[in-house]
Order: structure tokens, then C-alpha cells, then sequence
């Protein structure tokens, strides 16, 4: 064997230990919940994304494609929804699993893989492993990329980037080979659905070609990257095609998002201070949000989508030490992050009076884009490391910063309330916010300082006469500073604080078995409640609170549902927001309970020092929250005896509020008013995605069902297809003449009969090309 052989395949045993290493490193630091019946939870995470994850969960542990979720905003779309990532093969294969422990193992697999990817790719660009190692350590250990368990549909996305970037860059053996694994690769951010980490990853990999290639060999690259990108799109054809029949239907896409939406998430100048202070403007990390104080950097937000950009103090000298390198990797480094740090932070300087303008484009957060700065300081870092392990600086400009870090500590611990109000003079806050900010200054330039010395103990062991002891120190030190800092994000706590149903919860299954109702979470139409902001600053809020919340979707987990609940990612279809505005107005007559009883809420939630709405009285409660039943609420399923016919939307909105007890306005092109005598409904079979009811009514009339009007669902009446017709302006009816019918429902996936093809296409496709491969190797 040649020596270039010999060293290839030594590399590659190198790179192969680093990654085991790695992997169990993230196992054993997460071996609680890994191993013990806990659960990440909190943020988003709770209110938000566990409910979404479970309901693809279950629908892929029933054997169905999750279509649809019947517990938020009285049933919507789910797999066209881009934020559901429905078709991510990882979600596939975990639905064998329990969910919560599913879901423990999703965001760890992740972890492991973003930092086994950065091995690979700094491997390739000829970095040393333990180079790679704290590239890696830098990427994966980061703010970013631990608060990412909070939102596990953009996770996927940064563990993929740095997997694309390696297909990219590395030598492959033929064209053919770089071909099948990018168009992999690409498949899987695309079936992901994550439009931020879908560019970035389609922008890197331009990038690296325009920034990293031989000239010669850049044309090439390209047509080879666009063609595994155009071959990828063939694998995730079923969530293109169903994202883009869905969005003209939703309210971001009729409506618009105001500027103030799209970039309430950005990140201001003043946040690049967490890259040396892990929590410069509070413990981002707890779930107490009064323990914040620079509410102005945050558009009035306690906290940004991720807690600290701090990725290891190395990172921020790894900057200044490599900016001006030549290696491989660098140029497209130090584009990568002036690109990604200019996205990310101009939009904070939009002036309060556009915020009230129309985005052009209905995409949200630019804040996302923090993943590409830690992901080009991390490759940074391996050329740093390199660098200075090939030929150690002075270390005398980095101990003066930390002597200033420490200093300035001191000096915050000895006047808090004065380094309080001048950081507060600084970043443009109020003084409201002195006291939390001279608690938390002190300790966070401390924390500070202390991690920045570590790293200069590390730095400086790299110049140790005995070199193996010197790196053995240094890679622990750069490895454990970034743990330290950001471990604590992603807290875990027992499974039943988590996933257990609320007392509530248990007493709605119990009076209604069936899931004939929905919950009104009236919180919402009421002045704050002095009592949830007590429960929201309790010792475990975020976990209690959103528990206890029905405007949210965390009720999902106890597979009950709400109808007027918080459209927490403007998903909602156009119309479900129209009434969701007119039960605001409602609320505040005396007799809305007629409103709100024809959409079956028949409970109620409110805490103790607010009023019951009109029609709801208490039924039982706790120490904190009464709950309440409707006098006349109405079951999601059933015929009409009542109703009134309208010739357009506009028609059916005036006669809303002119309807009594149980009636609909139906959609129907006509003008008249209709009654029936009473039905009857047996719900034979329901779930998410299916439906079976045997109808009897004697006079004819409408089967009115409690999911959102769209036209992507098949309906049989008696084996024949049948039109749905708006009715409440959100929901449906199906036509029913007199006597006893049938009828199967059927959610479908928008554009499904053409795009169910695009899969076996792509595995065609790919095959055929991995088989042309290995055929050219055996010649």
C-alpha cells in the first residue's frame, strides 16, 4: 500500500474513533431523560411542537400518512403544513416507538449527528481530528444547536448542513458517487420542509463550490449539485406539492404578515456579546422570564428563538486568529458569517413605523439564520486550532481580555444597581428592568470570564513541551467550556409533568368519552388574569402553564381539542381566522352562547379571578382555574335541525350573528332558511384521517362536521361522492337527502395522485445511478 494510501486510510480510522467518541459523549450527557422515563420540555416545545410531533407520531404508528389534526382550531391540514416535516424519515422510523420515547431520542440523534457531520466535513478540507473535534464540540454544543430540542422542525436542517457541505467538498471517487449521496443529502433537508435551513443548505453548498473549488472544476460542480438538488425534490415531491396547494389557503398567504411578525425574531448587535458572555442579558436557560432585563433587544420579547449564540470562547479568537487564512474552508467561512450575521441583524433595524407594514414575503424569524454563524465559526475554529497548535501565539492580549471581563465583574458585583442602569442606558431599555439586570450582570461577566480563562489555560497547553498531555488538556477544556455554558438549556423533567392528562383533561374524558366536544379556553377574550401570571412565574412554568393553557396546542397530548385556540404558527386556513376574529366580538355580548355552542364548546377554562362567559357556568375546578360547562353546546357530528342558506362568504359572515341555538350558515349559493326534523348520527369509526357514520334524518337537510372547509378530502354518500359546502363560515356540511345513508370521509394529501410518484422516481433514479457506479468500480 502506498504511503498515500496508508495515510488516506489512517484518516479515516481517525475520523471513525472521533465520531464513536463524539456520540457517546452526547449519550452520556444526555443520558438523563435518554435512560430515565424524562422528557425535554418547555418554550415552544411544550405549547407548540410535542403536540404537532405527537399527532405525526401516532399517525404514522397507526399506518396512516398524518393528514390531519382534529384537536387544533377545531381540525386543520397537518403534512402540508411545512413546519409538521410529516415525510422526515426519522419521524418514520421512531413512530415504532413509544412517543416520549421517540421524542427523547430524536433531538440526541441529532446532536450526534450534526457533530459527527462536522468531523467529516473538516476531515475532508484536510483538518487534524482533534481540529475537527472542536469543531465539531463548537457546532454541536452550541446556543443554537442545543436550543434547537425546543424546535424539532428546524433541527434537522443544522444537523444536515454540515453532512451537505462534506458531500460537497469531498473527493469522490466519480461523478456518479457525489451525485447519489448529495441527492441524498438534499432529499432529506427537503423532506424536512424547513424553508430557512432548506436555502441555507441550497446557499452553502452554491457557496462552497463558487468559494472553495478549482475554477476549472466549478461548472462541473455546479450542474452536478443542481442535478442531485432536482433529483432530491423528486423524493420530497408529496410535501412540495401539498405546501404549495395549501398556502394560498392560509391566513398568512390572504392576509399577509406585517413587518413587525416577520422580524420580531432577529438578532440585535448587541446580542454578538454572547459569544464571549454565555447570558449577557439574563439566564436565557431558565424558565422564569422575570429574571430578564433587555426586553428592548428582543422587540419586547423576554428572550430570542435561542437563549445564547455562545458556542465556546474559542470560537470568538478562533475568528480573529483564522480570519485571514488561506486554508481550505476559510474564504467560505468568512463570507458565510458577514452573510449570515447581516441577515440575521438588519432586520432589527427596521424603524417602529414600518412595522405595521405588509412583508412581501410571509416568512418569519431571521434569527434562524443564526445557524449558519455558528456553523462558519465552528469550521473557524478547526482552522484556529490547527493554526495555533502548528506554531502557539502570545497569550498576553487574551489574558488582558480576561483580566477586563473579570474587572468588569468586580466592579458589576460591587455597584449592581449602577452596572444596571448603565447596561440598561446602553442597550436603549427602561429602568424598570434594574433590579432583575443587578442581579444577573454580576454573575453572567463572572461566568463570562471564568470560561474565557479556561479556554486561554487550553490555548496555552497546546504550547506544553509534552504535546500528547498538552492536547489531552486543551480538547478537554475547549470541550467542556461550551457544555458548561449551554448543557442547561435543554431540560428534561418526569414523563407525567410532560405527557400526563391535567386533572381537567381526565374529567373531559371521563364526561366525554367520545370526543363529541371541544374546550373554549376563555383566558382569551379576558383582561390578563393575575393568578397566570402568578402560575407563569412558578417554579416550573413553562411546563405547568402550558398545561393548564387550552389557547395553545398542548391539549393534543391528552388528545382533546380546541377550536378558537392561538394560531401559534400562522398555519391556520383563512377562514378559521375570520371567526376566530368574530368569537372576540361575540364574547363580549350576553348572548353569545349560541355562537359558541354551535361549534361544540361545551367547556370552558378560565382561572378563578375571571368571569365565565355567556352560556358557561361552573361545573368543578381547582385552586386555580374553574371549569366550566355550556348550556346548550352542540356535538361536532350531527344533522341540522336548523339552518340558514347563504349565497357567498360575505353573506354567510352578516348572518352569523342572526343565528339562534344550533343553527349554520351553509354556503349554498342560496338565500333561505331551513329546518328538519331531528336525526341521527352513529360515528362508526373516527380518526384523524378517516371517518364512518351511518346518518338517519327524515326530513333531509345537511350533516354538519366540525372540520376545516378545504377541498382536498374525499366524502361518499352511499358510495358516491358528494360536494362539502362551507358552513360556519370555517367548517363543513354534507348535503343528506331523507332516510338512512352512509358515509365515508376521507382526509387526502393535497395533489397526491401525481406527486406520490416523485418518490419512486428519485429511488429509480438514485439506484440506477449507485448501480452505474459500482458497475464502473468492478470494470
Amino acid at each position: 500500500m502506498s504511503a498515500g494510501a496508508t495515510a488516506t486510510a489512517e484518516g479515516r480510522r481517525a475520523a471513525r474513533r472521533a465520531g464513536w467518541l463524539f456520540a457517546l459523549l452526547v449519550v452520556a450527557l444526555y443520558a438523563d431523560p435518554l435512560f430515565v422515563r424524562r422528557s425535554f420540555a418547555a418554550r415552544d416545545l411544550s405549547a407548540y411542537n410535542l403536540p404537532m410531533e405527537k399527532s405525526v407520531h401516532d399517525a404514522w404508528a397507526r399506518g396512516a400518512l398524518p393528514v390531519w389534526t382534529p384537536e387544533v382550531s377545531g381540525g386543520r391540514p397537518l403534512l402540508p403544513n411545512p413546519n409538521a416535516g410529516a415525510l422526515y424519515p426519522m419521524r418514520i422510523l421512531l413512530s415504532r416507538a413509544a412517543f416520549p420515547l421517540a421524542f427523547r431520542i430524536y433531538p440526541v440523534v441529532h446532536w450526534i449527528a450534526a457533530g459527527v457531520g462536522m468531523i467529516l466535513l473538516c476531515r475532508t478540507i484536510g483538518r487534524s481530528a482533534a481540529a475537527a473535534w472542536v469543531a465539531a464540540v463548537s457546532y454541536a454544543f452550541s446556543g443554537v444547536a442545543v436550543a434547537e430540542v425546543f424546535f424539532p422542525h428546524i433541527q434537522p436542517g443544522m444537523t444536515l448542513l454540515p453532512w451537505i457541505l462534506w458531500a460537497v467538498a469531498r473527493p469522490a471517487s466519480s461523478r456518479l458517487s457525489r451525485f447519489t449521496v448529495l441527492a441524498a443529502l438534499f432529499a432529506l433537508v427537503l423532506l424536512a420542509a424547513d424553508v430557512f435551513t432548506i436555502t441555507l443548505a441550497i446557499v452553502c453548498a452554491a457557496g462552497w463550490i463558487a468559494l472553495e473549488e478549482d475554477p476549472h472544476a466549478q461548472l462541473r460542480a455546479a450542474g452536478g449539485m443542481a442535478a442531485a438538488l432536482g433529483v432530491a425534490a423528486l423524493a420530497a415531491a408529496p410535501q412540495i406539492v401539498a405546501t404549495l396547494l395549501w398556502i394560498p389557503q392560509t391566513n398568512r398567504a390572504v392576509i399577509g404578515m406585517k413587518l413587525s411578525d416577520v422580524f420580531l425574531y432577529s438578532i440585535h448587535p448587541w446580542r454578538l456579546l454572547e459569544l464571549v458572555i454565555p447570558y449577557a442579558f439574563g439566564p436565557g436557560w431558565h424558565l422564569s422570564m422575570s429574571d430578564m432585563w433587555a426586553f428592548s433587544l428582543f422587540h419586547h420579547r423576554p428572550m430570542g428563538l435561542f437563549a445564547t449564540l455562545y458556542q465556546g470562547a474559542f470560537a470568538a479568537i478562533a475568528c480573529a486568529v483564522a480570519w485571514r487564512s488561506r486554508e481550505r474552508g476559510a474564504r467560505f467561512s468568512r463570507v458565510l458569517l458577514v452573510g449570515a450575521l447581516a441577515t440575521a441583524m438588519l432586520p432589527s433595524f427596521i424603524p417602529e413605523s414600518w412595522q405595521s407594514r405588509t412583508s412581501p414575503l410571509p416568512l418569519r424569524n431571521p434569527e434562524k439564520f443564526a445557524v449558519a454563524v455558528v456553523l462558519a465559526l465552528a469550521l473557524l475554529s478547526a482552522i484556529a486550532f490547527d493554526s495555533w497548535r502548528g506554531r502557539p501565539r502570545r497569550l498576553g492580549w487574551l489574558i488582558g481580555i480576561g483580566a477586563l471581563m473579570t474587572a468588569l465583574a468586580a466592579a458589576a458585583s460591587l455597584d449592581p444597581a449602577g452596572a444596571a442602569r448603565l447596561a440598561i442606558r446602553l442597550t436603549g431599555g427602561t429602568q424598570d428592568f434594574v433590579r432583575p439586570a443587578s442581579l444577573q450582570i454580576p454573575a453572567a461577566l463572572a461566568e463570562g470570564a471564568l470560561l474565557w480563562m479556561a479556554t486561554v489555560i487550553a490555548l496555552d497547553a497546546l504550547g506544553w513541551s509534552d504535546r500528547r498531555r498538552g492536547l489531552a488538556v486543551a480538547l478537554a477544556l475547549l470541550t467542556a467550556v461550551p457544555i458548561l455554558a449551554n448543557r442547561k438549556i435543554a431540560k428534561s423533567f418526569p414523563e407525567d409533568q410532560v405527557f400526563a392528562p391535567t386533572a381537567f383533561a381526565r374529567f373531559l374524558q371521563r364526561n366525554d368519552p367520545e370526543g363529541a366536544y371541544r374546550t373554549l379556553d376563555e383566558t382569551l377574550f379576558h383582561p390578563e388574569s393575575k393568578l397566570a401570571e402568578t402560575q407563569y412565574e412558578g417554579a416550573i412554568s413553562d411546563i405547568e402553564y402550558s398545561r393548564r393553557n387550552w389557547s395553545d396546542q398542548t391539549p393534543v397530548l391528552f388528545g382533546r381539542g380546541t377550536v378558537f385556540n392561538k394560531d401559534f404558527d400562522a398555519g391556520d386556513l383563512s377562514r378559521i381566522e375570520s371567526l376566530r376574529k368574530i368569537s372576540g366580538q361575540a364574547s363580549g355580548f350576553r348572548d353569545s352562547d349560541a355562537f359558541f355552542g354551535t361549534v361544540a364548546l361545551k367547556w370552558g377554562i378560565r382561572f378563578r379571578d375571571q368571569e365565565p362567559l355567556a352560556g358557561y357556568s361552573p361545573v368543578r375546578g381547582d385552586g386555580l382555574q374553574v371549569w366550566d360547562a355550556h348550556g346548550r353546546a352542540y356535538p361536532d357530528i350531527r344533522v341540522l335541525e336548523g339552518w340558514v342558506e347563504a349565497p357567498s362568504p360575505l353573506a354567510a359572515l352578516e348572518s352569523i350573528g342572526t343565528l339562534g341555538p344550533g343553527e349554520v350558515v351553509i354556503e349554498s349559493g342560496a338565500a333561505r332558511r331551513g329546518k328538519a326534523r331531528p336525526g341521527t348520527v352513529r360515528v362508526g369509526y373516527r380518526s384523524p384521517e378517516r371517518l364512518e357514520m351511518d346518518v338517519d334524518s327524515p326530513d333531509g337537510g345537511f350533516l354538519f362536521v366540525l372540520r376545516a372547509f378545504w377541498p382536498y378530502r374525499t366524502v361518499l354518500l352511499d358510495g358516491k361522492p358528494v360536494e362539502t359546502l362551507a358552513a360556519q363560515l370555517a367548517f363543513c356540511a354534507v348535503p343528506i337527502p331523507p332516510g338512512a345513508h352512509h358515509i365515508r370521509w376521507k382526509e387526502e394529501v393535497p395533489g397526491w395522485t401525481v406527486s406520490r410518484y416523485g418518490p419512486l422516481l428519485f429511488g429509480l433514479v438514485v439506484a440506477g445511478a449507485a448501480a452505474a457506479d459500482w458497475r464502473r468500480r468492478k470494470s
